[in-house]
């Protein structure tokens, strides 16, 4: 089981998620932060796991939203 699919689970860890992963007055994530204190940019990878998370609980099926940190795939023809 996923992370993603377990977030979708914990509905009170989901929205603390989705508001704590936000984006400051520059662009960056306000939680996520190196050991420099340098930010992610937002969105960050954390925040993209909740969005997928909502989608889910919505009724989307797992593995089907797509983010910015989502990699591509080749397609065979």
């Amino acid at each position: 089981m996923s992370l993603v699919a377990v977030l979708a689970e914990m509905p009170d860890l989901l929205e603390r998620t989705i508001s704590e992963h936000a984006p400051d007055h520059l662009g960056q994530c306000r939680e996520c932060r190196d050991s420099s204190g340098v930010s992610a940019p937002w969105p960050c990878m954390m925040r993209e796991m909740a969005d997928e998370a909502s989608d889910i609980r919505r009724g989307g099926l797992p593995g089907t939203y797509g983010g910015r940190h989502r990699p591509l795939r080749s397609v065979r023809v």
